[in-house]
């Protein structure tokens, strides 16, 4: 063997992750849905900091960890410390792999609905709009992570006071995703409950409702796996919604015939 051979050896087994008795312990300690009360969260973080010291910062495991992490804090209302690790993991992403890396965009998208969870509609908006604008410029404009997150943007509109914009940048996306057929069929879903909401939001209750029967429809040919929808939560959901909408309608129609004989009875 060569000594450039010998030495490439050498550096692939330094650089390679040290799996061991201890590492498999800790990685067991994160196989709980929810964080077990005997475990404080400056253990869990030490945990953490142990896996990417001795496996590294993106091997699976350290990332299911982190995974499992995210989890338990949302499990625990804990968002504002949530949103700095996700700001953290972006940064780290970004460092690492590069802002334009599919991963990172992933990551970046992420980070703008951590903001949206903590109320911070104004942060969602700014990274959801630069996370839409470069995956549209890195993936193409056309691809199905582009339109998700241009669905997201449009969404963060909507809560955030511009339901108007919210609606008509929607109504372009359902559009164009029910131009793909069949093979776009779960992201136009997805984007046809966004519009529902934005619709909702912007007081066009009666088209948000007509979208919402569209939306039904599908769910009830919804073919699930044998353990899939087990308790049929999906149609729970939109049911209730639809409720609340018909709701809306109804009320709305009282308040336009109340104005209408109103202005009937008024003098001149």
């Amino acid at each position: 063997m060569s000594e450039s051979q010998s030495d490439r050896d050498t550096g692939e087994e330094q650089r390679r992750p040290r799996r061991t008795v201890r590492t498999w312990r800790v990685r067991r300690r994160f196989r709980h849905r929810e964080r077990p009360q005997a475990r404080p969260w400056p253990d869990v973080h030490e945990d953490i900091a142990y896996l990417t010291r001795e496996l590294g910062r993106w091997h699976p495991h350290t990332l299911a960890a982190h995974s499992r992490v995210f989890s338990w804090l949302l499990h625990e209302g804990r968002h504002p410390e949530i949103l700095r690790l996700a700001e953290a993991e972006a940064a780290e992403q970004t460092a690492e792999f590069g802002a334009d890396d599919p991963a990172t965009l992933g990551c970046r998208s992420a980070l703008a609905w951590r903001r949206r969870r903590i109320g911070d509609l104004d942060g969602a908006v700014a990274e959801a709009r630069a996370v839409a604008e470069d995956s549209a410029r890195v993936l193409g404009p056309d691809h199905a992570d582009t339109h998700r997150r241009r669905a997201y943007l449009a969404r963060f509109l909507a809560e955030n006071g511009e339901a108007a914009e919210g609606v008509r940048l929607l109504r372009v996306l359902y559009a164009e995703s029910q131009a793909f057929g069949w093979q776009r069929k779960d992201e136009t879903r997805s984007i046809r409950t966004a519009l529902v909401t934005a619709l909702e939001l912007n007081g066009d209750v009666q088209e948000a409702l007509d979208l919402l029967e569209e939306e039904l429809e599908v769910e009830r040919g919804t073919i699930y796996g044998i353990d899939e929808n087990l308790g049929d939560y999906e149609m729970k959901r939109l049911q209730e919604w639809r409720t609340r909408l018909v709701a809306e309608v109804a009320l709305q129609d009282w308040n336009r015939r109340r104005k209408h004989e109103q202005s009937k009875d008024a003098p001149g």
